[in-house]
């Protein structure tokens, strides 16, 4: 669950600009997205039935198309996810945090720093500790969603599911919801250390996304009958809990949405660590040092400029995110051929979950979209 958004900060902060202009059917476009979603994961699924490996997505190319491509896809991810460290920090310090506390302002640059060095400290503390942090931050976070839906629909009721849609919008908005949910393959690079192998790594995949939609559609379907002023401000979940329940409801909102995506920081940093263990066959625990040292000097470097930082680094972050999972999504039909189970279900799940990366990477380079 921590992977998917987190899940609070998915419905919070990003899917009311993912829905974009069809917020007015937002519990239609909501679960649209989550379905949508079903396809990229049935293909991680399909992968899993065969492969429980630390290299995770490049694991599964190396057994459909073998190591030249897995390395390339391996490195075009790695490069996605080292962009995405540091200037989500940034996002999180001089945008979320700072928007909470105004008061925080002059020390933005001490959590700057501080906040990496956090990060490191729970992930070399060992895997036990990390996950407990994250299975409370998760509970907390879906008690915190379920507060907020039912604060909504005590205020505005409980608008139609449908709101004369334009199909376009509820097209659009709809794959970008998806695409939020598109780090959610984190947890397969540690499948190799998971209790119960493929399995477990399998239910777990299916739990958090069923949870995490089910979540996102509760949460969202009052948006559509929100007031604008609320649901277009940088934080909306913030604006709303805090409009509609005081203050302090908004700053829990607002403070546990943060937690929740400094958790997804943390999920990455694991991915990453056992992705380097998986390739260069370096110890797990000295992966996650070599890891701080960019994280940390990057976090260094943001503070001469941290606006222009998080907006350099994050289109190329995402595309070359994309195009990794689309790599993943092209070769999975090799794959299935190599095992002798190709269907032409896998050649059309594979074209869709292609499709829905493409249309990321054409919105990140000529919609003006950013949506995860």
């Amino acid at each position: 669950m921590a992977s998917i958004g987190g899940p609070l900060a998915l419905a919070a902060f990003y899917f009311p600009g993912a829905a974009g202009g069809a917020l007015r059917s937002a519990g239609l476009v909501a679960a649209l997205g989550a379905i949508l979603y079903g396809l990229p994961l049935v293909v991680w699924l399909r992968y899993s039935e065969e492969i429980a490996s630390a290299g995770g997505l490049a694991a599964f190319v190396e057994a459909a198309v073998g190591r030249r491509i897995a390395l390339a896809q391996a490195a075009i991810w790695s490069f996605s996810y080292f962009l995405y460290l540091p200037y989500t920090i940034t996002d999180v310090v001089y945008d979320d945090l700072a928007k909470i506390f105004p008061g925080i302002h002059p020390w933005r640059w001490v959590l700057e720093l501080a906040l990496p060095l956090a990060i490191v400290a729970l992930v070399l503390a060992g895997l036990t500790p990390v996950l407990w942090t994250l299975l409370l931050s998760a509970a907390l976070q879906l008690a915190l969603l379920l507060a907020l839906g039912a604060v909504e629909l005590g205020h505005v009721g409980a608008p139609s599911p449908v709101h004369t849609p334009h199909v376009h919008d509820v097209t659009r908005g709809a794959a970008g919801t998806a695409l939020l949910f598109v780090c959610g393959s984190l947890p397969l690079f540690l499948a190799g250390e998971a209790a119960g192998g493929r399995a477990t790594v399998r239910r777990s995949l299916v739990g958090a996304g069923v949870v995490v939609g089910a979540y996102l559609v509760f949460a969202a379907w009052p948006l559509a009958a929100v007031a604008d002023e609320l649901r277009d401000r940088d934080l909306p979940g913030y604006a709303i809990a805090q409009s509609y329940a005081g203050r302090g409801f908004g700053v829990a909102v607002g403070l546990v949405g943060a937690i929740s995506v400094a958790g997804l920081i943390v999920a990455e940093y694991l991915a990453l660590s056992r992705l380097v263990f998986a390739v260069l066959r370096v110890p797990v625990r000295r992966a996650l040092a070599w890891i701080a040292v960019p994280f940390v000097l990057a976090d260094v470097v943001s503070l001469a400029n941290p606006e222009q930082f998080y907006e350099k680094l994050l289109k190329p972050s995402l595309v070359a995110l994309f195009v990794s999972q689309a790599i993943v999504f092209l070769t999975f039909p090799r794959f299935r051929a190599r095992i002798g189970k190709l269907t032409a279900v896998d050649v059309a799940v594979a074209a869709g979950a292609t499709g829905l990366v493409g249309w990321g990477i054409y919105n990140v380079l000529f919609g003006g979209g950013a949506a995860t």
